[in-house]
């Protein structure tokens, strides 16, 4: 094999493991997201699947059932968010160099 083919399969071997390796981080990651009132909580992974929402007890003295919709909406989003920036982080930009 030419030593540039062996290279580039090298190269990318190495980047498929630096991937799964982020991959896995990510599976293990746990991120938060808050409403703006802070009344709800929602625990995700760092690939968004989500693992708990915490809602304050305080909401149910209100009985604002529309307030409490927006406010699991914003947690929601903001933990999205979050494990977005998170993957990021982890997986850095992409850059593939043929030669």
């Amino acid at each position: 094999m030419q030593p540039e083919m062996q290279e580039f399969i090298d190269n990318a071997r190495s980047f498929e493991q630096a991937m799964r390796n982020a991959q896995a981080d990510l599976e293990k990651a746990v991120v938060a997201g808050r409403s703006r009132d802070r009344t709800v909580t929602v625990l995700v992974s760092g690939l968004g699947r989500i693992h708990a929402v915490r809602v304050d007890p305080g909401v149910f003295d209100q009985r604002d059932a529309q307030a409490l919709q927006n406010a699991i909406t914003e947690a929601i989003r903001a933990a999205a968010d979050a494990a977005g920036k998170l993957a990021e982080r982890k997986m850095g930009p992409i850059e593939i160099t043929l030669h």
